[in-house]
């Protein structure tokens, strides 16, 4: 079995979360997310924590999410799920509440968010595959289902968002 394989099983369970979240929010690096991209021979991309309100529970919900830039001081997020048929449930919560929070440069900052579809969405689709080819991978798997989520954030400080290159 591959590693990254046996991280995500890790990682999918309550305490290899909460790890993971604590490693990003304390040392700004996702063990979770470097040994994955490894394994799939991707480049590391060092992740931000999202933080969104449950649909159904109004309870706050944190993720850790790779992310990439969206140009404007913005950056974007996927909702993958590894090519699943369904969104990832922080995507869902998203798309029930335009707005979340962010673990970005050492501080908590609130976001307004924007799901771009159509053909608003193919140049940054393009230029995230480009960089991450996974996610080709993800949306032909996800193909019969559904279109792979790419959801904007920006920073309603005005606080400039970016990305690694």
């Amino acid at each position: 079995m591959k590693l990254s394989k046996l991280v995500v099983r890790l990682a999918v369970t309550p305490f290899g979360a909460f790890l993971d979240r604590y490693c990003v929010r304390f040392f700004g690096e996702s063990p979770v997310s470097w040994i994955f991209a490894r394994s799939e021979g991707v480049d590391y991309n060092p992740p931000i924590l999202l933080t969104t309100r449950g649909r159904k529970t109004g309870r706050d919900r944190t993720v850790v999410l790779p992310h990439f830039g969206a140009g404007e001081g913005r950056i974007a997020v996927i909702g993958s799920r590894g090519g699943s048929p369904t969104d990832p449930h922080w995507a869902k919560n998203l798309k029930a509440h335009l707005q979340g929070r962010i673990w970005y440069a050492r501080r908590e900052i609130a976001v307004d968010v924007e799901l771009v579809e159509g053909s608003a969405r193919d140049p940054l689709w393009k230029s995230i595959t480009e960089r991450s080819p996974v996610y080709l991978v993800y949306q032909e798997r996800a193909r019969a289902a559904r279109e792979i989520p790419v959801f904007v954030l920006t920073a309603k400080d005005g606080t400039e968002l970016t990305a690694p290159d």
